[in-house]
């Protein structure tokens, strides 16, 4: 059963680049003192069980939870601030409803109403930011919406990251193992390389690692066969492969033992590719109907499926029924 009040708390708090403190410390209040963190500051957060040690990883779940907006740069009149904006054209945040944060905040309540417009700055469309408690270079800002439900619908901004990070975080609760772990990865929307940090502290702390998921939220345009209601196995993020035979093994188990989702591929990337050279590795994607807006569409049901994937690829890769032998006939 989805946590419909939790998930719309964690849906309606900022969190953009490697300002994640609303969203992470959200995240470990509802993990709870049976699970430890490891966090590194601008790079990522790996929850597990309380007294494990990352070497006893065999399964890894990882999300980003960072949003789009922006970050605030410096004075461009008396009260208005040059920012720099990622994730969409200045227009669709200047015509939305936003909120800013400093960005050491760990709080959503930390957050207050900033107003934006687009302006021409040395032939550059550029956004103003304007609001009481601006601090140059340190105020972030995203949009402010009301997340609500409709029926099996979520409609909100940040869903794209949020709902599979919650997803991640629900799957790792449920088989409550110190063999499987959650990371959240920052800055996914606007500096994808910041992932890079959790990569290497893997490699050379977690070497039992037998399986990665990655899950994530595309635009439903952007995945084959799309549909609101059903995750499905990225095998080809844009140009990238995702260990194509290893997923297509996956989804042939999956298949077997009834699990609902589709094997796909999508237009658009991710992080995924930064950690298959650690270990066999799959993409999950739960589409969503628009994306980076102040407002998108999701699926509850959606939700609950990739959930049950997660929750089944870990506990098939625990069992041993994802470790494929070779078929090279030598």
């Amino acid at each position: 059963m989805i946590d419909k009040e939790f998930l719309k708390t964690l849906t309606e708090v900022p969190s953009i680049g490697t300002a994640c403190l609303p969203a992470l410390n959200l995240l470990a209040a509802r993990f709870g003192s049976g699970y430890e963190r490891t966090f590194v500051s601008d790079g990522f957060c790996l929850f597990q069980k309380a007294g494990a040690s990352p070497s006893a990883l065999k399964v890894l779940f990882v999300a980003h939870v960072d949003e789009v907006g922006g970050c605030v740069y410096g004075k461009h009149t008396d009260i208005g601030f040059l920012t720099r904006a990622w994730g969409n054209d200045p227009e669709v945040f200047a015509g939305a409803e936003l909120q800013a944060f400093d960005y050491l905040a760990e709080s959503g309540a930390e957050a207050f109403d900033v107003q934006g417009e687009v302006a021409e700055v040395k032939g550059e469309e550029r956004m103003l930011l304007y609001g009481e408690s601006i601090r140059p270079y340190r105020t972030g800002w995203t949009f402010r919406q009301e997340t609500s439900y409709d029926g099996d619908t979520i409609d909100g901004k940040a869903l794209d990251p949020r709902v599979t990070a919650y997803a991640v975080m629900e799957a790792t609760l449920a088989l409550n193992t110190p063999e499987v772990g959650a990371l959240f990865v920052m800055a996914e929307e606007c500096a994808m390389d910041v992932a890079r940090k959790a990569v290497t502290f893997l490699q050379a702390n977690a070497p039992g690692l037998q399986l990665i998921a990655n899950a994530d939220v595309p635009g439903i345009q952007n995945i084959g066969e799309g549909k609101l209601e059903l995750p499905a196995i990225r095998i080809f993020e844009g140009r990238n492969f995702i260990d194509p035979m290893f997923g297509i093994r996956v989804a042939e188990v999956m298949e077997r033992q009834g699990l609902e989702f589709h094997l796909s591929a999508a237009r658009s990337g991710s992080q995924t590719l930064l950690f298959s050279p650690l270990a066999p590795t799959l993409s999950i994607a739960l589409p969503s109907q628009g994306v980076h807006l102040p407002r998108v569409l999701m699926s509850l049901e959606g939700t609950d499926r990739c959930i049950a994937l997660l929750k089944a690829i870990g506990a098939n890769a625990l069992d041993g029924h994802l470790h494929f032998p070779s078929r090279l006939a030598l």
